[in-house]
């Protein structure tokens, strides 16, 4: 739980709202939990808190930002507006 508190600390010193540290604890702050975006809107709020939290870990080296929870986070959501961009794509291939 202190690992927790210590991400929300300094995702928070980074530009993340108290909105969106209520929407990272109601999965725990786990990358695998992070859910599917799912409109436009929800896309710009992902990637305000991608690049919030890749601010909190701009001072790591590419290997530690790797490894810390605020970059697992980013990497999660990274892929998740990924997925949400590519999805007229994966329309066009069925």
């Amino acid at each position: 739980m202190n690992d927790v508190r210590d991400i929300r600390s300094r995702a928070s010193a980074s530009g993340l709202t108290p909105g969106d540290v209520a929407w990272f604890d109601g999965f725990g702050w786990r990358p695998e939990r992070t859910p599917p975006v799912e409109s436009d809107a929800q896309g710009a709020d992902y990637a305000r808190r991608e690049a919030a939290l890749n601010a909190a870990i701009a001072g790591l080296s590419f290997s530690e930002r790797g490894e810390s929870p605020e970059g697992k986070l980013a990497a999660m959501i990274g892929a998740r507006l990924a997925d949400w961009r590519d999805r007229d794509q994966d329309d066009d291939d069925k």
